[in-house]
């Protein structure tokens, strides 16, 4: 299963009626995990999602959205409990030292996404309607605020799409839309027993070396120079204080969605461009330099600290060990707090 996350471009029109449905699946979420919580402080056990459909399925909310969206939402309020008694019985095992906390209810203004999961016929009729994909509504809510379609990428009509989830961004300005779909597994890559090493940082946001005494740096100064939006937001914030106002305005959603599609592209580039590298000069296995509590004790000075901990170091390992799960490359993290500024001698 693989993903793929596109932005909607919709009319005013359009983005009411998504705002509006966001909305309604927030509520579901909170009418959903309400009932949870309730019966975890009354009985100390997890109201299944089967048990908590019949407490909800009268709710306004329930009837306002379709049925299966409704669904799927509480489906992820069970996932989210399911994982809150995970973690207790790892904490039980001395598994898990951080403070445990039940699932949260979302702000009362808020917004949550749509899960929609597609059955096949309805996706064999697409070819028909000229790819367009229309948002599923309750006949009620469809009169008062109308249709919602888009378009599916063509790289993805030969595909066999699971779920379309729509996600809201930035307090609902902007929507994103991401295909859930099956796809034919990779070759895998020989195990030559070959190792790169990367280690990240900022100029040079990852230096890389093999054991073919092959090496390549791929640059990070252009990925530091996008944070310069850290300055403009400053001054908007400033501007935004002396006025009293609170939320995220329309000038700063709109600058940190374009600084945040500048990350994702380089950071999608740069795990593609390593994995390459590696299918390439037959590389079977990647050893990265990584600590989880990296820019949290980081010490490289004011300034530095503050470039370095704007630098998408986790994402880019995670990007990067998903490609390599898809082409069965090893990737080991290697703890290093004790390796930076330190002498190579002693």
């Amino acid at each position: 299963m693989l993903t793929q996350v596109n932005n909607l471009r919709l009319d005013e029109q359009q983005i009411l009626a998504l705002k509006q449905m966001c909305h309604l699946s927030k509520n579901m979420f909170n009418v959903g995990l309400y009932n949870v919580r309730q019966y975890f402080f009354q009985e100390r056990k997890h109201l299944r999602y089967e048990r908590n459909y019949y407490h909800s399925k009268e709710n306004d909310n329930y009837k306002l959205l379709p049925t299966d969206i409704a669904q799927q939402t509480l489906k992820i309020v069970d996932r989210s409990f399911k994982s809150f008694f995970g973690l207790l019985k790892l904490k039980s095992s001395g598994g898990y030292q951080e403070k445990i906390r039940l699932p949260q209810y979302l702000p009362k203004d808020g917004h949550f996404l749509l899960v929609i999961p597609i059955r096949k016929r309805d996706w064999e009729k697409l070819p028909g309607k000229d790819w367009l994909f229309t948002v599923p509504m309750s006949c009620k809510f469809k009169r008062e605020h109308g249709a919602v379609q888009f378009a599916v990428p063509e790289r993805l009509r030969t595909k066999t799409v699971k779920e379309i989830r729509i996600i809201p961004k930035y307090g609902a300005r902007y929507f994103d839309v991401c295909y859930c779909y099956e796809d034919e597994s990779e070759e895998q890559v020989e195990q030559t027993g070959e190792i790169l090493g990367i280690d990240l940082g900022l100029d040079n946001f990852a230096t890389c070396v093999s054991t073919t005494q092959k090496s390549f740096i791929i640059d990070g100064k252009r990925i530091k120079s996008d944070n310069q939006y850290n300055k403009r937001n400053s001054k908007l914030q400033s501007i935004k204080d002396l006025q009293g106002i609170k939320p995220l305005t329309n000038r700063q959603a709109k600058l940190l969605r374009k600084r945040n599609h500048k990350v994702r592209d380089f950071t999608n580039k740069a795990a593609r461009y390593v994995v390459d590298w590696c299918i390439n000069n037959k590389i079977s296995k990647i050893v990265i330099g990584y600590n989880p509590d990296l820019k949290q004790k980081v010490n490289l000075g004011k300034r530095n600290n503050q470039k370095f901990t704007q630098i998408p170091i986790y994402t880019f390992k995670d990007k990067l060990e998903s490609l390599c799960q898809r082409y069965g490359i090893e990737m080991i993290e290697q703890e290093e707090s004790y390796t930076s500024k330190a002498c190579a001698i002693r």
